[in-house]
């Protein structure tokens, strides 16, 4: 922890109570968007007081400039992690086009909303790798060739699990060998108890709870896919007759040796004042590799995915690449949005008193101050 803190030499750090996000509305006069993880309550925030705590913010030379990116992004990331033994968690990551910095916001265990500003996407990797991420080893097989069908990649984890799963009665019934046959209808039996579990503790359960919206994939299971999972050395067949195969117990054992957990994510911006998706991506960091999943949505709305393993470095490269690609995206998706604001009236709000303003008043008609 206290190496991860020294990456926090460059950041600015806020924490703020839950009743200081409607203090930020009403100070800066913004009225948010649908990227933003607040709502502005005019009510609330006239019948209260801002905490002690909003007090370093507003003094902040930084105050404008985080309030936009937290409640008028243009990129948001939400991210959720858990699976193996590790704690749940969700955060989100703001970031505006038309400037570098990347703007973290948490809930600490008081419930309490923390505000974390890095200067740039290196910086933020640096610390978030960190946390989440294995150093690796130089050289990892490839497991999965190119783009393929997400269905592959679930009978893919599946076939992981149960190993990991066979492993473990072996050891409860002090056995020495491993049951790694079963029928096809069993393994799809299987495959549906694992998912309707939602128990993260498993590969494949955690790969859909923890990725936003992954679960929204349009996913059918066909024999081809089985078919192809055989091909890539998960399994044999034979007779409607399953084995696990080498690629199997190699996986299996990494993730019962090793599993660190897993981190999920979405990338989504505002196209003409809608939120729409991006990215989605999962990390399963290991001893041996960072397994970095990316999703996307093929020509007939199919899901499909990628696959890279490899070390911190290789991660923290593939991903200052990724969010090169989604700031260009989001930045088309903000000139869409601030066309389409040109043309209907912005909806603002006093700064003191929390009433809307009329378009073109200088002056709050409900407290009289000047706006």
């Amino acid at each position: 922890m206290g190496a991860n803190q020294d990456k926090l030499a460059d950041t600015e750090v806020y924490k703020l109570a839950p009743g200081d996000i409607d203090h930020m509305f009403r100070r800066s006069g913004l009225t948010g968007n649908h990227l933003s993880p607040f709502t502005y309550n005019a009510e609330q925030a006239a019948g209260s007081r801002p905490s002690e705590l909003f007090k370093a913010l507003s003094e902040s030379p930084k105050f404008r400039q985080i309030t936009k990116q937290l409640l008028e992004p243009d990129l948001k990331i939400e991210y959720k992690s858990g699976g193996s033994g590790t704690a749940d968690d969700q955060y989100y990551t703001l970031l505006a086009s038309d400037g570098q910095s990347v703007l973290v916001q948490l809930i600490n265990s008081q419930g309490e909303i923390l505000l974390v500003l890095f200067p740039d996407w290196e910086k933020y990797l640096e610390w978030w790798t960190g946390l989440y991420a294995s150093p690796g080893m130089s050289v990892y097989q490839a497991v999965f060739p190119d783009v393929m069908a997400t269905e592959v990649l679930v009978c893919a984890v599946h076939c992981v699990d149960i190993y990991r799963r066979s492993y473990m009665e072996s050891m409860l019934d002090y056995s020495g060998s491993l049951n790694l046959s079963l029928t096809t209808q069993d393994f799809v039996q299987l495959l549906k108890r694992s998912l309707s579990s939602k128990d993260k503790r498993w590969l494949l359960p955690a790969m859909f709870e923890v990725t936003p919206g992954l679960k929204n994939s349009r996913i059918a299971l066909k024999p081809e896919h089985i078919k192809q999972v055989a091909e890539l050395g998960f399994v044999t067949s034979k007779e409607a007759i399953l084995t696990l195969g080498e690629r199997s117990r190699i996986m299996g054992t990494e993730f019962i040796t090793s599993w660190m957990g897993a981190t999920g994510w979405q990338a989504t911006a505002l196209f003409v004042g809608e939120e729409r998706s991006l990215s989605r991506v999962v990390l399963a960091p290991t001893a041996f590799a960072n397994h970095l999943f990316s999703f996307e949505t093929g020509p007939g709305g199919e899901s499909r995915f990628r696959h890279q393993a490899g070390t911190i470095p290789e991660l923290t490269q593939s991903l200052v690449q990724w969010m090169e690609s989604l700031r260009k995206t989001a930045a088309s998706g903000a000139v869409n949005v601030k066309t389409a604001e040109e043309r209907a009236p912005r909806v603002k709000f006093c700064g003191h008193c929390g009433s809307k303003i009329r378009p073109g008043k200088k002056f709050c008609t409900s407290c009289g101050n000047a706006v």
